[in-house]
């Protein structure tokens, strides 16, 4: 499993994970189950969701935006994905 979260990406979802959690506490509601998600992800460095769509924020090309690994599916040499 190959980490493909970056610096920035896990700090977010720390944040929004913990005020999700927290939130769900406080209120006694079921946001605090979906706050463990990002958490856990955040934690492990991973994101499954990444993967299907060829997407990594971990040290892409020297920034912490995220980029389109061409590793992730075949395709043609050169071929980019469009936003």
């Amino acid at each position: 499993m190959q980490k493909n979260i970056g610096a920035l990406d896990k700090n977010v979802r720390i944040v929004l994970g913990s005020v999700m959690l927290v939130a769900g506490l406080v209120f006694q509601s079921w946001w605090w189950l979906i706050g463990l998600a990002p958490l856990i992800t955040a934690i492990i460095g991973f994101c499954p969701f990444y993967v299907p769509i060829g997407f990594n924020t971990a040290g892409g090309y020297g920034s912490t935006g995220g980029y389109y690994d061409q590793s992730a599916k075949p395709g043609k040499l050169g071929e980019r994905i469009s936003f």
